[in-house]
């Protein structure tokens, strides 16, 4: 059975979106600099550092083979109303700028693991005025995309789970950190900020 033409823009979409997330991030990567704790932090702990890994690497791999050849990914494929899977498109739009916005707010102080850099500086720019974690919120919503796109449950439970580990146990950790770096100015911002969502009208 040869797939039909609503399922070969589907997938051009999600290989569109998917493109551009690996370009994004292995520039960032790139340009963060590339040592030994760009892979691995102990402060994030083993299991949950562990987990995360083997979930985003399950998640990456089951999209990469849905991209080339996506009737080896047929035993996690769901029947989604196609009127479902078409939000998918502007989710992954709205997802990809806001992680490419925060990004750039960020600049040098990009880190791909729970670290701070030794002239980190505390960032409340761009997305970073309403929300103190807009990349991790941009993964979220990017997954989302990614699994209405492919109707597919085991690219989006992945890595919905490994945004979940993220969430749960990285989160937390951050917060203190930069506690710890910047004290009350800190403590100032997170009253003024929501951590996933802005707490009031963006435009106010």
């Amino acid at each position: 059975m040869f797939p039909t033409i609503d399922e070969f823009w589907f997938r051009g979409s999600f290989i569109v979106a998917f493109g551009a997330l690996v370009i994004i991030w292995g520039r960032s990567f790139v340009l963060g600099g590339i040592t030994s704790d760009s892979f691995w932090s102990s402060i994030e702990g083993f299991i949950p550092g562990v987990l995360l890994r083997l979930l985003l690497t399950a998640s990456i791999v089951g999209m990469s083979i849905y991209s080339a050849k996506p009737h080896w990914m047929n035993w996690s494929r769901i029947p989604l109303p196609h009127t479902l899977r078409l939000l998918g498109v502007p989710l992954a739009v709205f997802a990809i700028l806001l992680l490419l916005w925060a990004l750039h707010s960020l600049g040098p102080n990009f880190c791909a693991t729970l670290r701070l850099k030794k002239r980190h500086t505390l960032v409340t720019d761009g997305p970073y005025r309403w929300v103190r974690h807009p990349m991790y919120s941009s993964f979220v919503l990017l997954w989302i995309a990614y699994f209405l796109l492919s109707a597919n449950w085991f690219i989006g439970v992945t890595g919905i789970l490994a945004e979940g580990i993220i969430i749960m146990t990285r989160t937390p950790k951050e917060e203190r950190m930069m506690v710890e770096r910047f004290g009350e100015e800190y403590i100032i911002y997170i009253r003024g900020t929501g951590r996933f969502f802005p707490r009031r009208h963006i435009f106010g």
